[in-house]
């Protein structure tokens, strides 16, 4: 047994009302113990979910009971020991605004990418180049088809990404 605190992971998207939504509630599922959060780089505060982002969680088993969207700040990141994205202008928008948790930031896509170790991110990710291939599409605008499918992706990369959390040093 470890004798860390838990870990405190937290999932940006653009609106916190779909990605960062299902990849907390994907998490939570795997360990209800941890600490884990959500917000968006732009949201409108204290929305609650659109009916296509619950019939999303509901198609990867999951839900998020009183969600309410949130905008990121500081405060999130300071407390945050991983930072999952979704988009590059997530990672971007956190490098150039909170560059001190830059290091602990990279999208979801390229945690799952080349084997890397989340807790023990490259000294030189914060510098890295952002790639296409690095992102998980905004489904908004899009029908329930759309949002489901965003899910199964989602939970798709958060299958392989969750063993590797479970080897949770610091």
């Amino acid at each position: 047994m470890n004798d860390n605190p838990a870990p405190r992971v937290l999932f940006v998207c653009t609106g916190n009302a779909t990605r960062s939504v299902i990849g907390a509630a994907l998490l939570r599922r795997a360990h209800p113990g941890w600490s884990i959060d959500s917000a968006g780089t732009f949201a409108i505060p204290g929305l609650p979910s659109s009916v296509r982002t619950l019939a999303a969680l509901e198609s990867v088993g999951v839900s998020a009971p009183g969600h309410r969207s949130t905008t990121l700040t500081g405060a999130h990141l300071e407390k945050a020991d991983l930072v999952i994205g979704f988009e590059l202008d997530h990672v971007r928008y956190i490098r150039r605004r909170h560059p001190q948790a830059a290091d602990r930031t990279a999208t979801l896509r390229r945690l799952i990418a080349h084997d890397v170790d989340p807790w023990h991110l490259p000294a030189d990710l914060a510098d890295e180049s952002l790639e296409p291939w690095m992102v998980t599409e905004d489904p908004a605008g899009g029908d329930i088809e759309v949002f489901t499918d965003c899910a199964r992706s989602i939970a798709d990369d958060m299958e392989s990404l969750i063993p590797r959390l479970d080897a949770w040093v610091r």
